[in-house]
Parts: structure tokens; C-alpha cells; sequence
């Protein structure tokens, strides 16, 4: 199961090339995202144009399938930023809510972003 972070999804809204060959190349569907992603870039919408940002956003990814934050998820990140911490490498809150949740469901975080390579066990796609 192929789930899109935060850079992933801005990539794609904003017409990135490298996010757009990722998603010709990737056969596999549904594609999902941590509902925590989700939520970092309708901020994002929220902070640049309001509730209509939101709502653009919102419609622009209706093709994603949302990953809830389960207790499951929510205490697999815990873990991590137990982990992270104790191996001094932090990654961020939200990035480590978005760690355990992908984690947590077993799939493969699909990202940008070379930090999530400190979290032990957690399958990294980078494009």
C-alpha cells in the first residue's frame, strides 16, 4: 500500500514533474494518505485563500483515500519518537504521526523527504 506524505501531496497540487512520472510509473491503487497529511496541507490551503483553499484542496485529492490516526497508529508513534529521540534524530510531530501511521498499516510512505530514512522499519519511496 503506496501512502503519499505531506511533500507528495504538495508536489502534486503544485504540477511537479518528479511527483507526476511517480504516478505514471505507479500501477498500484489505491493511493493513500495519512488523514495528519491531509491535514498539513489544507492548513496550507487554509493560510493562502481560507475555506476556499481548503475546499480546493479538498476536491484536487479526492482521489486519495484517506489513512485514519487509529490508537494503533497514535501509539506506533510513540514508539518512534521513543526511538528517534533516544537516537537523537528527531523528525517533527507531525512527521512522526504520519511515520506511525504508515507503519502501523504495514505500507510505504512515498515522499520527498530524506528524513523519514531515520525510522527503523518503516518502507520509504522517494521520487
Amino acid at each position: 500500500m503506496n501512502c503519499l506524505d505531506t511533500s507528495a501531496l504538495v508536489d502534486y497540487l503544485h504540477g511537479n514533474d518528479a511527483m507526476a512520472a511517480f504516478l505514471d510509473a505507479t500501477e498500484q491503487r489505491p493511493l493513500f494518505a495519512p488523514t495528519v497529511a491531509l491535514h498539513e496541507v489544507f492548513v496550507g490551503g487554509a493560510r493562502l485563500r481560507g475555506a476556499g483553499g481548503v475546499e480546493d484542496a479538498r476536491e484536487d485529492l479526492d482521489w486519495v483515500e484517506p489513512l485514519e490516526l487509529t490508537v494503533e497508529g497514535a501509539a506506533e508513534a510513540a514508539l518512534i519518537e521513543a526511538e528517534l529521540e533516544d537516537g537523537g534524530a528527531k523528525i517533527g510531530p507531525m512527521d512522526t504521526l504520519i511515520a506511525g501511521v504508515v507503519r502501523e498499516a504495514g505500507g510505504t510512505l512515498v515522499t520527498r523527504d530524506s528524513h523519514f530514512d531515520r525510522v527503523a522499519g518503516l518502507e520509504v519511496q522517494r521520487y
